[in-house]
């Protein structure tokens, strides 16, 4: 036998109680059904939110935070609870620029003269030279006699 069967052998005022019995669970489970679906779809925010803050924190450690996904897996980056775990994210950072230096912070480079020299000529970080004092007059009288020697050819 059938629940259909069995049901029909019921009195009318039984029949009705089961329909509307049957009637309740079908939206209970479909009100269910929705609430799992928003709840996946609020995990998922959440992860890629603590995702995005915990790529933000490897920002100082990387050139580009988003090398991390290219040359890790990302299940190594999440936590027992399944969503991603700062930490890890930080510590697989550290290793990952340890083995590849080109993937870490770039360090800008003002191109220093040879000798540690800074642009103004300076010793980088270090006291300022005593200016040097210079006789114009006796510069401009050894250009002339360099012009003049020139000239001569001699």
């Amino acid at each position: 036998m059938t629940d259909t069967q069995n049901i029909a052998d019921l009195p009318e005022w039984a029949q009705t109680i089961i329909r509307d019995l049957r009637s309740e669970a079908a939206g209970n489970r479909k009100a269910a059904q929705e609430a799992t679906t928003e709840r996946d779809e609020l995990r998922t925010k959440l992860h890629e939110r603590a995702a995005a803050e915990a790529l933000e924190g490897v920002r100082s450690l990387m050139a580009d935070p988003e090398d991390l996904a290219r040359f890790v897996d990302a299940a190594e980056l999440l936590g027992d609870d399944g969503a991603p775990d700062p930490a890890k994210y930080t510590e697989a950072a550290t290793k990952l620029v340890e083995s590849k230096p080109h993937l870490g912070p770039r360090v800008k480079d003002f191109g220093s003269p040879v000798g540690g020299a800074g642009r103004s000529g300076n010793g980088v970080g270090g006291a300022r030279p005593r200016e040097q004092t210079y006789d114009t007059a006796a510069q401009i009288q050894a250009g002339r006699q360099d012009f003049i020697h020139a000239v001569r050819g001699s």
